[in-house]
């Protein structure tokens, strides 16, 4: 039966969080209702603003964005309806919908036609609007820029890692750095490069303490001082948790017993063995730095090798044989210490302890990084701008910039404190320090009392993403000490609404034992808050154990096949999740669902370049760029569309390995050598390869390979239209990484397709994916598969560090360059960082379990093999680092039960081997006639708006000078800049820094400045021209809907509202027209144009629901024009 108290204190919580006269940090375990008590208390804060923008909701991903948008939305579309919900809950919020409307009629916001007015939105799109508000005079210049793919964005990072490289041809401090580094790891460039590149990911995190990189002598020893004491810092904060946890009642004893001990061994002649360090001790060490050689020595008395605590002791510990008396009191005193975990955990720690100061050797190379690395982020700043593109850490780095600090909050964050009055903070506890650094700024002017308010929520225990760089202790700490100058108040939601009764008992037993016992922001340790279930979901739910005995990975994939078959066959209507730690777990498994029958959903398990349809039509890109490439030849002969057999491909290159296999096919006598059906294949393929060999100027490689699968009769072959679509994703990854057509270099290539990952949009009641995947959903039933299995291992960076959480969210940083592989267990500092991370990610993966086991509803079945001895007649424990060594206090007694019952397999008794399906086309298949299909886009693909905005014979100069124009014009429609010919001058500066960002040269910038100065002075003089520029409408509206059967993305130039209330969308030209006939040259832009605006008005017509007139303005030319669409 749930716990009154908690009841009752779960709902004291809720009601708590109502108050919008205070601000909060909640915690919400899984289940229970976050996000409808984040809509309550977001619609009680509408009826109380004068402008709904004064309330911002902030989430992490645009799923849940969208699902809060959403769900306010239904609340106050019921409400209006005057719908009567039935649940508790759901009648408060109707209650708060309705208050909230009454508010919004009052005051004229007309929200449900009007629902953008509602701020709710990710973290990266705030991230993007501050950095549009930024001053126009900032440096910062990646808010105008498009975020391009994590595909595309490897091939950037990489490109920046090696610009650095130029500087060896320098001299100066920049090319002492870069050999410095480079001597640092060998000499090994591709080493170099690759630990470059997976810094540039993480720059958010050590730009901040390493800034420009231009220090002085002054400033490095200051830095050293800095990083020397962080060092100290953390060496005796975990000497001080080694003492506390040191238990009282053996100190006596134990200064006897080490003292005993060190006098024998310093009389044996062992002076150099650690524990003489004790000889004199009472009692066990100060927590103190100088004292690490007494802590070393007591480690080596009371533990192995291996951490544990010792269970007897001899002459080697200074325990003669002859003393049988204090050997049988040392004996004792282990084995109350036995009981002593925590103590014996720490103490080993103690080993780990690096010195508290860097060697000059560590220094040099750290320095060395903290000058590279900024040159490494300035040349990725420059291909940004080159290719008007960036990620979303440059965009949040923009914003932090324009933010500024708590203390020394920008302009941007003044504006935002005199618009935002009230701030919720969605999933907080995967907030990173560089974003509780933002909150911090967005509070920074607020005041105790002055009616504004902060309420976070999340839950600890669920804070899964430290690859993200989130950092839970910065949860853990705002309970204790709020944020900036915000207090806040901890509340703690108690009730589980989704889970059964008996799955929230069984969370209640096991997990307080797998999470820590105690809170401990430094380590990411997060402890269990007890949960209880509700009423209408008594008696529901339970645990399943399934037992595996030997590591055969096929007889647990056919295990975990058979309790799928019965889970859907015993409840026909139910949805099942099955969920692993890592996709690597999943092939047998998927295999075994397949061979049965069982269809199943894949969520973003599969890379591109795992999928046969995509291996082919590589295998088609790297024969067009490569002649000579005999793998990928080979690989388009034995595919489907010419499907040559085994003996066929060994007749056509024997005893031949200096020709290519194109010679080879030219070759008479080697065509003969093939069997009859394999000639004809070839044959009746031959035009086709051909064209993958022929010289080609204008052709795209995208359009050279999708002309020749659809030529070989590709899109025949595959069995859906997902298969399809996934092709077409490959062609636009292809397409945006090709250049001139070809590639520079196709492993790139390839590792970008690594990057994406596609799901399978079978609809089916089965799901897979992995934990973190899983996060936010729930199923009726959850298999966690694979327990006993474990995870890879991540990238290495050229600089390891981990963050200690402080007050107020001040982190100090723990950091060590990374050498050569080989050198790393012998660097002490490094080591240091390497446990310490290892005990985050041990405590991560605790709560990582907990996220799994909790997204279940009525059973959850858990799956996971532990190894036998080698005669069958034990088990083992399982592996340390897997999820079944988390569960095995809980789990161990029904293993012993099953194991009884139970034969281990450790490999098929009889491997058979099958022969290969070859898969190719009847012989008499033809490709059909059908319309072309070049450039189709996905099935999910959409159709981005590309603006053609000159035809081939306008400059560069021009096309440069027209897109700084729109900009212009941009900040001139959003009030950010004053339309005043007047000013125009004094704009010129920061005309001059965009151009420079775009990589124009001196040379050029000048006369296109005066072009951009023209052309706005141009229009300013127009009272046309002034009448667009100003006034009510949009600018630069983004917008993406359904036209003629294709989805459409594309930016509007201009929305002007007129007086009369109609919309006009204007599209801006900056052509220039010399000579006569200026109505003939407007008459064919007109014509030129039309297409495209009819487009427009179609689009925008179906978002703002109102009829539309469309009209070019040509700010040179002083000229508007309306077209009839």
């Amino acid at each position: 039966m749930p716990d009154p108290h908690l009841l009752e204190d779960d709902l004291q919580a809720r009601t708590d969080a109502l108050d919008i006269s205070r601000s909060f940090i909640v915690q919400a375990p899984a289940g229970s209702g976050k996000t409808e008590l984040l809509i309550q208390r977001y619609l009680k804060l509408l009826s109380a603003v004068d402008n709904p923008e004064e309330v911002l909701a902030i989430t992490f991903t645009r799923k849940a964005a969208a699902e809060m948008q959403f769900r306010v939305l239904a609340a106050l579309q019921g409400a209006d309806r005057g719908d009567e919900p039935e649940e508790e809950h759901q009648k408060l919020t109707k209650t708060l919908a309705a208050a909230a409307l009454q508010h919004d009629r009052e005051l004229g916001w007309q929200l449900l036609s009007n629902p953008r007015r509602m701020r709710i939105q990710t973290l990266d799109s705030l991230n993007a609007l501050i950095a549009r508000l930024r001053p126009i005079s900032s440096p910062e210049g990646a808010s105008g820029a498009r975020i391009v793919t994590d595909a595309e964005l490897s091939s950037l990072y990489r490109a920046a890692a090696l610009a650095t490289l130029d500087w060896l041809a320098e001299s100066g401090p920049m090319n002492s750095a870069t050999r410095e580094v480079l001597v640092h790891v060998d000499n090994n460039t591709q080493v170099y490069v690759s630990y470059l590149e997976q810094m540039l990911r993480t720059r958010d995190q050590w730009l901040p303490f390493i800034g420009s990189g231009l220090l002085t002598a002054q400033e490095a020893d200051e830095l050293r001082r800095r990083f020397e004491q962080n060092l100290e810092t953390s060496v005796t904060e975990h000497l001080l948790r080694t003492a506390s946890a040191f238990p009282a009642a053996v100190g006596t004893v134990l200064s006897e017993l080490q003292d005993y001990a060190a006098a024998n061994l310093r009389g044996s002649g062992s002076a150099a063995d650690p524990i003489c360090a004790l000889h004199g001790l009472k009692g066990s060490p100060t927590a103190h730095p100088n004292r690490i050689l007494e802590w070393h020595g007591l480690a080596e008395l009371l533990l192995t090798k291996a951490g544990q605590v010792r269970k007897r002791v001899n002459k080697l510990q200074g325990f003669p044989a002859g003393d049988t008396g204090q050997k049988a009191a040392m004996h004792a005193l282990l084995e109350e210490l036995a009981e002593q975990q925590q103590f014996a955990e720490l103490l080993d720690g103690v080993r780990a302890l690096p010195p508290v100061q860097y060697s000059d050797e560590q220094w040099n190379v750290l320095l060395a990084l903290f000058r590279l690395l900024p040159l490494a982020v300035t040349e990725l700043k420059r291909l940004f701008a080159e290719r008007g593109v960036a990620d979303h850490t440059e965009i949040a780095l923009t914003a932090g910039v324009a933010l500024g600090t708590a203390d020394k909050p920008g302009d941007v964050a003044l504006l935002l404190d005199y618009q935002v009055r009230h701030l919720l903070v969605d999933e907080m506890q995967d907030t990173s320090s560089a974003q509780y650094r933002m909150l911090e700024a967005l509070t920074g002017g607020w005041e105790q009392g002055d009616g504004r308010t902060l309420y976070c929520v999340g839950d600890p225990m669920q804070s899964i993403y430290r690859f993200r760089n989130a950092e839970v202790g910065q949860f853990l700490l705002a309970k204790k000490y709020g944020i900036g100058n915000v207090t806040l108040t901890s509340l703690l939601l108690r009730r589980n609404f989704r889970s059964g009764e008996f799955l929230v008992d069984w969370f209640n037993t096991v997990f307080p034992e797998i999470l820590a016992p105690r809170d401990e922001p430094s380590s990411g340790a997060v402890s269990y808050s007890e949960a209880v279930s509700v009423p209408h979901l008594s008696g529901v739910g339970r645990c399943y154990v399934h037992p595996v005995f030997g590591s055969n990975v096929e007889q647990e994939a056919e295990l975990g096949c058979k309790v799928i078959s019965e889970t859907l066959t015993q409840y026909p209507e139910d949805e099942i999740a099955v969920l692993v730690r890592g996709r690597t777990q999943l092939p047998n498994l998927l295999a075994e669902l397949r061979k049965a029958g069982i269809g199943y959903r894949a969520i973003e398990i599969d890379r591109l370049t795992d999928l046969p349809e995509v291996i082919e039509v590589l295998a088609l890109t790297r024969a067009a760029v490569h002649q000579g490439d005999r793998l990928a030849w080979l690989a388009i002969l034995r595919a489907p569309w010419i499907g040559l057999d085994w003996t066929d491909l060994h007749a056509l290159v024997l005893n031949d390995t200096e020709s290519t296999v194109w010679e080879l096919l030219q070759n008479d006598k080697r065509l003969a050598s093939l069997s009859e059906g394999g000639r004809q294949a070839v044959e009746k393929s031959y035009s086709v390869l051909a064209t993958l060999v022929a010289p080609r100027r204008l052709q795209g490689l995208r359009e050279l390979v999708e002309v020749a699968w659809m030529t070989l009769g590709g899109p025949a072959i595959l069995d859906d239209e997902y298969a399809v679509s996934n092709v077409y994703r490959y062609f636009h990854v292809l397409e945006k990484h090709e250049r001139c057509g070809s590639l520079n270099d196709v492993a790139e290539l390839e590792s970008m397709l690594d990057l994406e990952r596609v799901s399978s949009d079978v609809s089916a009641r089965l799901q897979v994916m992995t934990m973190h995947r899983a996060k936010g959903l729930e199923f009726e039933h959850v298999l966690l598969y694979g327990l006993g299995r474990l995870p890879g291992s991540g990238n290495r960076s050229v600089l390891s560090w981990f963050d200690v959480p402080g007050e107020h969210g001040a982190a100090r940083k723990v950091i060590s360059p990374v050498g050569p592989r080989n050198e790393l267990s012998t660097d002490p500092v490094h080591r240091f960082i390497e446990l310490s991370e290892a005990r985050k990610d041990r405590h991560e993966q605790a709560r990582l379990l907990y996220v799994a086991c909790t997204r279940a509803r009525k059973s959850l079945h858990l799956i996971g093999h532990t190894t036998v001895t080698p005669d069958g007649s034990a088990f083992k424990p399982p592996t340390k680092r897997s999820l079944l060594h988390l569960l095995w206090p809980a789990l161990e007694p029904q293993y012993a039960s099953a194991f009884v019952n139970q034969v281990a397999v450790d490999a098929p008794d009889d491997d058979v081997w099958m022969k290969p399906l070859l898969r190719r086309f009847e012989t008499t298949w033809t490709l059909p006639p059908v319309a072309s299909l070049l450039g189709t886009p996905s099935v999910s693909d959409t159709t981005a708006e590309e603006e053609e905005v000159e035809f081939y014979w306008v400059g560069t100069e021009a096309r440069i000078a027209g897109t700084i124009v729109h900009r212009w014009l941009y900040l001139f429609a959003e009030n950010r800049a004053t339309p005043n010919p007047e000013l125009l001058t004094d704009y010129r500066p920061v005309t001059r820094r965009w151009l420079k960002e775009m990589g124009i040269g001196e040379v050029m910038i000048e006369s296109i400045a005066e072009r951009v100065e023209g052309a706005l002075r141009s229009t300013l003089a127009d009272a046309k021209g002034k009448w667009i520029a100003s006034g009510d409408g949009h600018a630069e509206m983004a917008l993406t809907g359904v036209y003629e059967g294709k989805i459409e993305s594309i930016v509007l130039d201009r929305v002007r509202i007129d007086s009369d209330g109609v919309h006009w969308v204007i599209d801006y030209k900056t052509s220039s027209h010399e000579g006569g006939n200026l109505a003939g040259f407007l008459r064919a832009e007109t014509d030129r144009y039309k297409p495209q605006l009819r487009k427009y008005a179609a689009i925008y017509t179906a978002y703002a629901g109102t009829d539309v007139r469309c009209a070019l303005y040509f700010p040179l030319l002083q000229s508007f024009v309306e077209v009839d669409v």
